[in-house]
């Protein structure tokens, strides 16, 4: 199937860094802190960095706030390598957050046939890295329209076996970033 046939794509919100704080009215999802701070889910709940906030007075649109399960994906970069990073938003609360500037916010719209959380493990994969920059445009900065990302196709398991995939590859990651914390007081 074609994710543009599972899933719907909206822009992220053009919130400068300097009207961002500790403490606000919404959560903001910023385009260059998940580079540093987050692998590849935002846990709102248990952040493995401060997310920081924006004030209500922002102009925000319907189609810019992030629901629980969504997938904000940095479909802008400078270089192709930072090209495609994806991060599942977990928000079971659903606190008012917005996706930021430079973000994509990838909504599956057909959780009868596909689980956000597998889409977003297969997003990591080199496969899809290569299906994604097929559609890579640019020069300076490196993009990808939404269009084209809806484009390409997946195939998909039946939605058992992909809850026992995401719930394998929990584990996994789960282990990975204990090793990774580890390893961080260790150098320390």
């Amino acid at each position: 199937m074609q994710l543009g046939d599972l899933c719907s794509f909206s822009r992220g919100a053009s919130t400068p860094r300097a009207r961002m704080h500790n403490e606000g009215d919404y959560l903001y999802i910023h385009y260059g802190d998940l580079y540093k701070g987050f692998d590849i889910s935002i846990d709102v709940e248990a952040p493995q960095k401060p997310i920081p906030y924006i004030l209500k007075s922002e102009k925000i649109r319907d189609s810019q706030w992030l629901k629980n399960q969504d997938i904000v994906y940095v479909l802008t970069s400078e270089t192709i390598n930072d090209l495609g990073h994806a991060f599942l938003f977990n928000n079971p609360k659903d606190l008012p957050a917005v996706a930021g500037t430079e973000t994509t916010i990838m909504r599956v719209e057909r959780r009868d046939v596909l689980l956000p959380a597998y889409l977003n493990y297969m997003m990591q994969t080199a496969h899809f890295k290569a299906l994604l920059r097929q559609y890579v445009k640019g020069m300076k900065v490196f993009r990808v329209h939404p269009d084209d990302l809806a484009k390409i196709e997946v195939d998909l398991p039946d939605l058992e076996t992909q809850k026992r995939i995401v719930a394998f590859v929990d584990v996994i990651r789960k282990q990975e970033l204990l090793l990774n914390r580890t390893n961080g007081y260790l150098a320390a």
